[in-house]
């Protein structure tokens, strides 16, 4: 029996909130920028903009922000005098656009007319009370099956309303059109398509660009996120975390996310201006989008250098998170444009859209599984130097569209081997499969980058936050001057004897940093301890016992705009504890129903002190008793022990110790 002995003494941002539409008296305005350096000004006075064309961008002010711009020296012209006022009535006058109800009611109908390839996925409830929900279209639709992945959203800026027209129009037409055309049916039967109906629900209905919160919500997200749009943090708005509970746990190839208010497809980055690794591919997906589309001439390029920078942008979020090919798609040069030309616009993209459902399954495809029992894994996949994409924890499949030619592909697991695959050839309009049998091991190691901020950016290092993933091997992310990032270990590490977990420093220059761990990937997030290089950590410090998500502060020392700036995050290693019992006192509190019952011990009371238990170690605890012992000559003790039976690992349990009446006052 184990006996567990307690000694007890007793000492006795700032963000708008609006309820809906825009600001009082907001305008809409269109202003000339000459400059590169112009566009940062702007972020800097905080105006909300967007690029239009021939060297003009649209803008939301109010009177204080049209001041900032007149002392500024910017030239800008009215469209629209008061946002509110203009689109007071707009649903009752519209014409052939759906509102968000009859959005949400042909969702349902699609659903329940086409059960066998139609499903209706609800993510939450906006601030207002209305459904984030999505459709998925593939054959066998209940069941997750090793099949290319593709997804398209819209309405992410409630005002530009082609956006989420563009998407259910797309369903319905792939549901009527199964088993009716052949090359529709044939995508359906091998692809697994997601049309996230409304990002933004409120602002449609409001006809706002912000959610209910006066956020830009295409400015909250994870990735390189740095405060803009109203955003107080990455993903800080509901909205935004049911479009990434959507995202983080699917794995799509090719993402396409519909905006008005110019025609171009934006590609990554947006936070950057230099192209992204995977740059090749992502150009060549882009041009067959233009190519196909029904637009005289649709313009494609990086969304940094054609549009304008941005942090924040679901974009960048999801080909840096996901390693998906992921873009913004801009349908129109208005953003209501008439009824008439709905369809115009919609047809306009129909080739495109089924294009991408097409090509989402060319390049590479394969399955991971566990070399002993057959089991799915999920693992990371790294093709050449790309950003790492991910296979499917469910079915093991990995995808990732990538252009003729030769290639070689490493799998990442915690818990098991890596291995890599060389020479694998992918020859035009074609899929090669190289599939992965993976030997277990141990190990358990960061495996998602989850969010970040360098303030400011920081354009002289390469960025390369994959080097954080992984086991350590001299490659690191560096975080920036004053920057932090998020890793999601994927799993929790539990809170052992000792150490939990220890943060490798990628270089031979010692840095400082803080570290923080969360009971969720958004916190709230509690220091355990400042680090300088290499250091390990106990999460017991917080009180917590387990954390799957890390957070690692710079500490701000240093340069900021050099490569190589902050803390150089080269891995997260969870430590490894020698199996073992550690029973831990958690709580405890005074039940003195039988006295005066105020919570307290006083003279004469007959007490019973109620005592919580934590298994925190890695083995069952059998026949556990504890025993509870005082020094005080002014208490006694009438039950001393109490058998709080079999603990199991991370087992909360209870137990109630008697004191007879207290014989003085103490």
């Amino acid at each position: 029996m184990h006996r567990i002995c307690i000694f007890m003494a007793f000492v006795l941002f700032v963000q708008f909130a609006y309820a809906q539409g825009w600001r009082p008296n907001e305008k809409q305005i269109l202003i000339e920028v000459k400059s590169q350096n112009q566009v940062h000004q702007l972020n800097n006075l905080g105006i909300n903009f967007e690029y239009y064309k021939d060297g003009l961008f649209r803008a939301y002010v109010i009177k204080k922000e049209i001041n900032k711009l007149n002392e500024s020296g910017f030239i800008w012209h009215e469209e629209i005098s008061d946002l509110n006022e203009h689109f007071q009535n707009f649903w009752q006058t519209k014409d052939a656009y759906h509102s968000y109800q009859e959005i949400i009611d042909l969702a349902d109908s699609l659903e329940q007319e086409f059960p066998n390839i139609c499903k209706k996925y609800i993510y939450g409830s906006s601030l207002g009370g209305r459904q984030l929900a999505a459709l998925k279209i593939s054959d066998n639709v209940e069941t997750d099956e090793p099949e290319a992945e593709v997804m398209f959203d819209g309405g992410i800026h409630g005002d530009e309303i082609g956006a989420a027209e563009n998407v259910i129009r797309f369903a319905r037409d792939l549901c009527i059109a199964y088993n009716s055309d052949p090359n529709i049916t044939d995508l359906i039967n091998t692809r697994e398509i997601w049309l996230y109906l409304m990002v933004n629900p409120d602002g449609r209905v409001a006809m706002s660009r912000y959610n209910n919160n006066g956020v830009d919500l295409n400015r909250d997200w994870v990735y390189m996120w740095d405060a803009w749009g109203g955003s107080a943090g990455p993903c800080s708005q509901i909205e935004s975390k049911a479009l990434r509970s959507c995202m983080y746990s699917n794995q799509f190839v090719i993402h396409t996310s519909y905006h008005s208010g110019t025609e171009y497809v934006s590609l990554p980055w947006s936070y950057r201006s230099d192209q992204p690794v995977d740059w090749d591919h992502i150009y060549h997906a882009g041009s067959i989008y233009s190519s196909v589309s029904g637009y005289p001439s649709l313009d494609f390029g990086q969304g940094n250098s054609g549009m304008y920078a941005i942090n924040g942008s679901t974009k960048d979020s999801n080909y840096g998170v996901m390693g998906s090919i992921s873009w913004s798609m801009e349908i129109s040069y208005s953003k209501q444009p008439p009824a008439s030309q709905i369809m115009m616009y919609y047809n306009y993209n129909k080739p495109s859209m089924v294009a991408m459902i097409e090509y989402a399954g060319y390049g590479l495809q394969g399955t991971i599984t566990d070399a002993i029992t057959g089991d799915s894994i999920a693992a990371i996949v790294f093709v050449n130097n790309y950003f790492p994409t991910y296979s499917d924890p469910i079915v093991g499949d990995y995808h990732k569209y990538v252009l003729p030619g030769t290639y070689s592909i490493t799998v990442m697991a915690n818990g098991y081997e890596t291995q890599t695959i060389e020479n694998i050839v992918v020859a035009e309009n074609s899929v090669t499969t190289a599939d992965f049998q993976l030997q277990p091991t141990n190990g358990q190691f960061a495996y998602k980058f989850a969010s970040s901020q360098i303030p400011d950016n920081n354009e002289a290092d390469e960025g390369w936050t994959p080097g954080a993933l992984g086991a350590p091997d001299n490659i690191n992310y560096s975080i920036g001057k004053n920057g932090w990032v998020v890793l999601d270990m994927q799993y929790p590490i539990l809170d052992g004897p000792g150490n939990d977990f220890i943060i490798h420093e990628g270089d031979s220059s010692p840095e400082g940093f803080t570290c923080y761990v969360g009971s969720s990937i958004d916190g709230p997030w509690i220091s355990i301890g400042s680090g300088n290089g290499t250091t390990e950590f106990d999460i017991a410090i917080s009180e917590l016992s387990e954390s799957q998500f890390i957070k690692i502060l710079d500490d701000g020392d240093g340069t900021a705009n050099t490569a190589n700036a902050g803390f150089d995050l080269d891995a997260i290693e969870a430590l490894e504890h020698i199996p073992s019992i550690s029973i831990n006192l958690l709580d405890y509190s005074v039940d003195d129903q039988m006295g005066n019952n105020n919570g307290k011990i006083d003279p004469g009371e007959t007490i019973n002190l109620v005592v919580t238990l934590k298994n925190f170690g890695d083995l069952t605890c059998f026949n556990t008793m504890g025993t509870i012992t005082t020094s005080s000559p002014y208490m006694v003790i009438n039950s001393e022990n109490y058998i709080f039976g079999d603990m199991e690992q991370g087992e909360t349990t209870t137990g109630t110790f008697l004191f007879p009446a207290i014989r003085k006052h103490l």
